[in-house]
Order: structure tokens, then sequence, then C-alpha cells
């Protein structure tokens, strides 16, 4: 199982030079296990998210999201996720 942080931070997205080096994305965290993929919350970093995996190849049907809750923070980059409007995504 592999765990990827896609995005840590709370209410809005940061975009200032100190916050670089670790990211300003609000939540979002990738679930990899045996060609299986699971994402835990929506967050701008989901934008991302989507990008990695049409760079990878991703061939899967089937991406399971799962919601810690509704607040923005953490649905506010579904809109962006690119997998999302695939015909052939589930």
């Amino acid at each position: 199982m592999k765990l990827k942080f896609y995005g840590t931070r709370g209410s809005i997205p940061i975009c200032d030079a100190g916050f670089q080096q670790f990211g300003g994305n609000t939540t979002c965290l990738q679930i990899t296990d045996t060609n299986q993929i699971a994402i835990i919350d929506a967050g701008t970093g989901l934008r991302n998210l989507g990008r990695d995996l049409r760079a990878i190849g991703h061939k899967q049907e089937q991406i399971r999201i799962a919601f810690t809750h509704f607040h923005w923070d953490h649905i506010q980059g579904f809109p962006f996720f690119a997998p999302a409007y695939d015909p052939k995504q589930k």
C-alpha cells in the first residue's frame, strides 16, 4: 500500500513562496494498492492527482473517492479532476 498526499492545507489553497516546499493545496490523499486507487477528499490537490494519473497512462476504469466531510476545502478540486470527465471512468 502506498500513500501520497496531494494537499494538506486547510480552508484555502496557498501559493506564496514560503509554502512551496510542502505545497499549498487543500486536502487530497491518494491510496494505491495492487493497481487499485482510492482517493480521500477532493481538495485542490485533486487537480494534480488527475494530471499524474494521465501522465502515467492510468487505465483503470474505476476510481473510488471518499469524502471525510463536505467543507469547501475538501471538495473544491473536484470540478478540475480530469478523469471525472472521461466517459470510460466509473
